[in-house]
């Protein structure tokens, strides 16, 4: 089986990149009229121009001739992730700082970069601790297009310590907000217009570095023609040294530089022997080379010689390793060489891509083999290698790479494929759309075992997911797991994973059961198992077991894949975030379920956009970061509602929590509108969630006998269980409906059922959620000696107030009885926003829920019922 290079592997930084280019003063013009424009008084220096403008040459002159230390950092695609940029960037700081960084590294690999300032505010402490001056370079910024790295770079900037400097060089302007700086001084800009070459230069570069000894107007000449692009000039030295007639050759030299570059190449091409010429050509369809590569394209014995001399006279080619066995070329040299290929070998470039896939599919370099294989067209063996580590690629990547290396080959062939069909048709599925599916049940797949897994599983994925028929679910699961062939592991794993989640919830907790004893904790467990694993651990309540046992999965993810884990292991942060947030850890909960939904930024898995944004909207409205939670609560139920009804459902359902939290008890009696059967008592399992928002909207009108109904009932169901975590809650809601019914003994000896359950395991918001009642509850155990100790801290937490109107129980904030006041005393819309430091429309929109609550119309029916209550 091929190694798929380049994809994820533990991250190993390259010490090339922290490589100080040298600058030679003998085959290079000092460029000392710019370098002073990288002044000592500015802490912020940008570089940016085109290609071949000498940026990299300016900096390697500025360094030898730099006072202090100097930090640098050579970009590539590759340092376009945030993990890998900011691991790089802090190790050139260490280089430099004697080790300073090294907690920021171990945070890195220990937590990741979703919370970087977090990061940058240590490393920045540390820079300023040691106080050593120095400037840290970042050459190539304009690969980086991540947003979070260009948020960190802006923070670093923002709160850069005294003591270093910054250098930003790239092909174009950094996506950073610098503006302000250049009002301050501290920042210096260096552009192409500053770079072009004027006479003089040329005239140094062409005469006295190069020899040619050309006169003033040829010189004028070429720097007009070239603009004063330093690469132009430099490939026109290149044809000048070979024309007999230097003066004919600059005066037919014209035209924009895009074009001069297309004829210059052809004169730099012509200007070589037969075989080397033929031998660049040939090469350029590779994006690096080594000799025995190169004489397997090529069918040059003598590649290996040639390769040597090309690299001693210049001709653009670049060492990847310090033994030189490996090169590529200059990329707008390659690009300007496949041109020339494409107009002048039009019918060979097909054969040497051929040629390359064969050689390094039997070198098992599968990514670089499989590219030359769609190139080359020979695209059943390339499906076939593709086919071959389908699920090896699936299972490294998360399903994402497989994708794109899919998408390449024709249409014909995947669907030809029993093995491409059936992966591409699962991703199809993992995204929503199920469209696909029909391809799987043709003729020509009849008997295959994988295509018959692959159905069973997709069946019983569309029950779990869309329609909710759980029973239908298991069935078709276990026929999958009994059909699938042993090597399609992560597929088989996923079967096992939508079979566990089945079983949860079906409300079978005794198979279930069954399903976590069959798992093995010892070594590396898969992660689709210990999704499914650290769920049913939340179901049963255990909060600590599947904080512990995740955290293990994610670092045992970390040491085989580095920062970059694949999207499946944002199922595990969301459920971190969910322990987190329980545990009234929501700084903690944020982090995580960021993390989540960032892993799953490119939309393989639907349920991790409709489970992760629901339970990010959970977490920001207990920070009572209403507006955030309702963005991403709207991103959540559009995702399930494309794909699954019962998700769909339940998404809705936390939103009526919350808005009924909020006191927003109107708008959550039109959300339940069709939701759930008031006559209901014995309630399916699946749609518990639902029901619970009902009870909750029950206990507002007081009607608490529906909510003993319905919690009753699930009471009985999960006392023989072990099912705790909807255990504690229904407790939770029955002793508020007593609470309501003034039966303080009867509430808090249920309340006391709840606690003998979480005390162990540190639940906290599934009570504080509840509001007012809750809190009363809480001051009363305390009064009786009866409240753990871990939930006394909050017993008089929060500024809320309630007060029974209508049939129901509102809550006024702080800022709604401060408004309500100050109509008492007779103060206008206008006067209010003076007062309280607000906006006229702000007030009246408090205004207007506060009427809402009241059920009034006017200020001074508001006023009244106020005083009435006790509110004012």
């Amino acid at each position: 089986m091929c190694c798929w290079i380049g994809l994820i592997d533990n991250m190993q930084l390259l010490k090339t990149k922290f490589h100080i280019p040298g600058f030679n003063v003998d085959a290079a013009v000092s460029r000392e009229r710019i370098r002073r424009l990288i002044s000592d008084s500015c802490s912020i220096v940008v570089l940016s121009a085109p290609a071949g403008f000498g940026k990299t040459t300016l900096l390697s002159e500025w360094v030898g001739n730099c006072k202090t230390s100097v930090a640098w950092v050579s970009l590539e695609d590759s340092e376009n992730s945030p993990g890998v940029f900011w691991s790089y960037l802090i190790t050139a700081v260490s280089s430099v700082l004697n080790d300073c960084g090294r907690n920021s590294l171990e945070q890195i690999k220990s937590f990741g970069v979703s919370s970087i300032e977090n990061i940058l505010i240590g490393l920045i402490n540390e820079i300023a601790g040691d106080g050593t001056e120095f400037t840290l370079v970042l050459d190539d910024y304009h690969v980086i297009s991540d947003g979070l790295i260009h948020t960190g770079i802006e923070f670093l900037i923002d709160h850069l310590p005294s003591n270093m400097r910054i250098i930003i060089a790239g092909r174009e302007d950094p996506r950073l907000s610098l503006s302000k700086f250049r009002l301050s001084g501290k920042l210096a800009e260096i552009r192409a217009a500053q770079f072009r070459f004027n006479a003089d230069e040329a005239e140094a570069l062409l005469n006295k570095v190069h020899g040619l000894d050309l006169n003033k107007e040829d010189i004028v000449s070429l720097r007009d023609k070239t603009e004063g692009w330093i690469a132009g000039l430099a490939l026109a030295i290149l044809s000048i040294k070979e024309q007999a007639d230097r003066r004919s050759f600059i005066n037919d030299f014209t035209g924009s530089h895009r074009y001069i570059i297309d004829y210059l190449v052809e004169e730099v091409l012509s200007g070589l022997g037969d075989e080397v010429r033929d031998f660049m050509l040939k090469i350029a369809i590779l994006e690096r080379f080594c000799p025995e590569l190169c004489q397997a394209v090529t069918d040059n014995p003598y590649s290996s010689r040639i390769l040597m001399n090309m690299e001693q006279n210049n001709l653009f080619l670049i060492p990847l390793d310090n033994n030189r066995e490996w090169f590529r070329y200059h990329h707008l040299f390659r690009e300007f060489l496949l041109k020339n290929l494409k107009e002048t070998h039009a019918g060979e470039v097909k054969k040497l891509h051929g040629k390359a896939f064969t050689w390094l599919k039997g070198k098992g370099v599968g990514t670089e083999a499989f590219n030359h294989g769609v190139l080359a067209e020979e695209y059943g063996e390339a499906a076939e290698l593709l086919s071959e580590n389908a699920p090896g690629l699936f299972s490294e990547s998360g399903g994402y790479m497989l994708k794109r290396f899919i998408e390449r080959l024709p249409e014909g062939i995947v669907h030809g494929n029993p093995d491409l069909c059936s992966y591409s048709v699962w991703l199809d599925v993992l995204a929503g759309d199920f469209e696909s599916v029909d391809l799987l049940y043709r003729d020509i797949f009849k008997g295959n075992k994988t295509v018959a897994g692959f159905i069973f599983l997709i069946k019983g994925y569309r029950y779990f997911y869309q329609t909710g028929e759980f029973e239908k679910s298991i069935k078709e699961l276990k026929d999958c797991l009994q059909v699938l062939p042993e090597k399609d592991v992560l597929v088989r794993e996923m079967g096992e994973l939508v079979l566990g989640l089945s079983l949860r919830y079906s409300g079978d907790m005794a198979s279930s059961d069954d399903y976590l004893g069959k798992i093995s904790l010892d070594g590396d467990i898969p992660v689709l198992t210990a999704i499914s694993y650290g769920d049913i651990l939340l179901v049963k309540g255990k909060l600590s077991m599947a904080l512990s046992f995740i955290e293990r999965t994610i670092e045992n993810g970390r040491e085989r894949y580095g920062e970059n884990l694949v999207p499946e292991y944002g199922f595990l942060y969301i459920l971190k975030g969910r322990i987190l947030r329980e545990r009234d850890d929501i700084g903690g909960a944020l982090k995580a379920c960021r993390k989540g939904l960032y892993l799953a930024r490119n939309n393989e898995y639907v349920e991790i956009i409709f489970l992760g944004n629901l339970e990010y909207a959970r977490i920001l409205a207990a920070d009572k970061n209403y507006a955030e939670s309702e963005r991403a609560m709207a991103v959540s139920i559009e995702a399930a509602r494309v794909s699954s009804a019962w998700g769909e459902c339940m998404s809705r359902a936390y939103k009526i929590r919350i808005e009924i939290s909020r006191g927003n008890i109107g708008y959550a009696e039109e959300l339940l509108k069709g939701m759930v059967d008031s006559s209901v008592t014995e309630v399916p399992y699946r749609q518990y969630y639902e029901y619970l928002s009902y009870c909750r909207y029950c206990l507002c009108k007081q009607e608490t006998g529906r909510v003993h109904g319905i919690t009753d009932a699930m009471i009985r169901e999960d006392i023989p269980v072990k099912r705790a975590g909807r255990l504690i809650e229904c407790y939770v809601l029955k002793a508020i409906a007593y609470y309501v019914e003034r039966d303080m003994d009867q509430a808090l000896e249920t309340l006391g059922q709840a606690f003998l359950i979480s005390e162990g395991e540190g639940q906290v918001r599934v009570y504080i959620d509840e509001g007012e009642p809750m809190q009363a509850l809480f001051a009363e155990a305390l009064k009786r000696g009866l409240l753990p100790d871990y939930l006394k801290k909050y017993v008089g937490a929060g500024d809320t107030r309630s007060v029974m109107i209508n049939e129901f129980n509102e809550n006024f904030n702080g800022r709604e009885i401060d408004i309500l006041r100050l109509m008492k005393k007779g103060c206008s819309n206008k006067n209010i926003a003076e007062t309280l430091f607000l906006s006229v429309n702000t007030v009246r929109w408090y205004a207007s829920r506060i009427f809402a609550k009241l059920g009034v119309k006017r200020r001074g029916e508001a006023v009244a019922f106020a005083e009435k209550y006790g509110l004012i």
